[in-house]
């Protein structure tokens, strides 16, 4: 597969989408494809923040390409919602080694893929395949790909080995995934949307960030550049539930959001924004609350001279109100953050080193530092909502005041979310010496957080410490649920002295419900599963 088969951006996509691409593929002529009586035929009309980049998974972690792909394509295991632990998917069942090296994966019988192709072995070798000449390749996306943040594969630090051997078929209905060295994650990684498995045909023929053809309950139908349109896979081997399309559709600004909701153009809508909490609960319009699964923060890009200076870094962690923060720009429920991982696993450092806020220490930290009062550049993304961070442009005015009284001079530079923001901040060349972004968990371990984060030099942070990239990987490995408790308090409290970032809150969000809703399959990742969704007298 060359480099090419893989390139999809924002732009490339939303152009795409642009043309109101109908891409029903090899489906429409199948003879299955026609509606079945007992197929569900409700509609359903879903608001997210932002407009997918791409809708392969793999290529992006985004909650937007994830949550459209998560009810197209299925992976070998599942999470539980309420617990995230791994369950049965297209796997029926599964067996680890002794030595956790390697993971033998029994298929499920007469799955077979939207486009009529049948799910075996070698449907799944050929996704992994795909998934590492991804993670090997050139892209500027490839270090940040589920594959590569999990396996640590396509690094070059000598520090780093790849944990990923290969992928076997053993019969059509056995594949083993074999590691070079252990991973104790592995199952719940391999829940993300990310990992889910595409029909090899779309795969051949590169076409998946554009048409995803998998196994699950809806397939693809259209997109248009803020639309993406779903129809019921009548042939679903498991729950149809009671949708019998899905739109997904695009509204960056949440009080456009709230008014769709209102007037009855869309059903549901997420990312919540502060101004309609109240309104919301005077209408009695369900709002249902994620517990906090992500971390903002601002980020500091120490290829910056000055900024490699731990007094600088300490003054700009002691300039900001991080409590004013969460308290006035955040919902209700959101913590206050002093480390990247949320409190749920319950590892926070008891030796943390972040500075609270003290504006008088900031200034004598400036003084007695090697700042020289040049301009920083500070990158702070618009038109968008994130898990992670709903209201950014407030945030950053919030951020930029604190710094500026404490001394800072900045220079800010606001960056569409659409104009491929995320990968503007976390580019080795990159301009910018401060950004604002975060990171939102797709499963439930630790190191989804402190791997993707601090996991390698291509990691989000863009920190080179080969120390910490070894004590970070080797938590990674280890077993024993005491043990790796205590590695991730060593490390919490290691990451907030060396301070490569300073971690803001771990945020609350909110989806917004009308009353046709009876049940909705809220998770703390956002990869909401909409067969999963019921409506009133349905």
């Amino acid at each position: 597969m060359s480099t090419s088969d893989l390139q999809i951006g924002r732009r490339g996509f939303l152009a795409v989408a642009g043309l109101g691409v109908v891409l029903t593929g090899c489906g429409s002529s199948d003879p299955r494809s026609g509606s079945s009586p007992a197929a569900p035929d409700a509609s359903f009309v879903f608001a997210q923040a932002a407009a997918p980049a791409t809708l392969d998974p793999s290529i992006s972690n985004s909650v937007e390409t994830s949550r459209i792909a998560a009810q197209i394509l299925e992976g070998l295991v599942k999470a539980d919602p309420s617990t995230g632990e791994p369950q049965p998917g297209l796997a029926e069942s599964w067996e680890t080694n002794d030595d956790d090296r390697s993971v033998t994966f029994t298929l499920r019988r007469g799955i077979t893929f939207h486009d009529g192709a049948a799910l075996d072995a070698h449907a799944v070798r050929a996704n992994f395949d795909k998934w590492r000449a991804q993670a090997e390749s050139e892209e500027p996306w490839a270090p940040r790909t589920s594959f590569a943040t999990v396996f640590r594969h396509g690094n070059s630090e000598p520090s780093i080995s790849s944990s990923y051997e290969g992928c076997e078929v053993i019969d059509d209905r056995t594949v083993k995934v074999v590691l070079r060295h252990a991973y104790y994650p592995l199952l719940h990684a391999l829940t993300q949307p990310s990992f889910g498995i595409a029909s090899p045909e779309a795969i051949t023929s590169g076409t998946l960030h554009v048409h995803p053809v998998g196994t699950g309950p809806f397939r693809f139908i259209a997109a248009e550049a803020r639309s993406v349109q779903l129809s019921v896979n009548p042939d679903y081997w498991g729950e149809l539930g009671h949708l019998g399309t899905v739109e997904f559709r695009s509204i960056p600004d949440p009080k456009v959001r709230y008014a769709a909701l209102v007037s009855g153009q869309v059903d549901a809508y997420d990312q919540v924004g502060l101004d309609a909490f109240a309104p919301l609960a005077r209408s009695g319009t369900q709002v249902l609350f994620r517990d906090p699964y992500s971390v903002s923060y601002v980020g500091i890009n120490q290829r910056v001279p000055i900024l490699r200076d731990i007094k600088v870094r300490r003054a700009i962690a002691a300039s900001i109100d991080r409590g004013a923060i969460a308290r006035e720009l955040f919902p209700n429920g959101t913590n206050v953050a002093d480390q990247f991982i949320p409190a749920r696993f319950n590892v926070d450092g008891e030796d943390l080193k972040v500075p609270g806020f003290n504006p008088q220490r900031a200034r004598e930290l400036l003084a007695d530092s090697t700042y020289d009062g040049a301009p920083l550049t500070f990158y702070y993304p618009r038109n968008t909502s994130r898990l992670y961070l709903q209201q950014p442009e407030q945030v950053f005015a919030m951020i930029s005041s604190q710094l500026t009284r404490a001394g800072f001079n900045l220079d800010p530079v606001a960056v569409n979310w659409d104009d491929d923001y995320v990968q503007k901040v976390t580019d080795p060349q990159s301009p910018h010496a401060l950004s604002l972004l975060g990171w939102s968990g797709g499963f439930r371990d630790p190191d989804n957080f402190l791997g993707p984060l601090l996991g390698s030099p291509n990691a989000e942070l863009g920190v080179r410490d080969p120390g910490l990239f070894t004590a970070v990987n080797r938590a990674a490995a280890m077993s024993g649920d005491a043990a790796r408790a205590n590695t991730y308090r060593a490390l919490n409290n290691r990451v907030s002295e060396l301070l490569p970032a300073v971690p803001l809150a771990h945020p609350v969000s909110a989806v917004a419900v009308n009353n046709r809703v009876e049940t909705f399959p809220l998770t703390s990742t956002g990869h909401e599963l909409f067969n999963d969704l019921t409506l009133r007298n349905s």
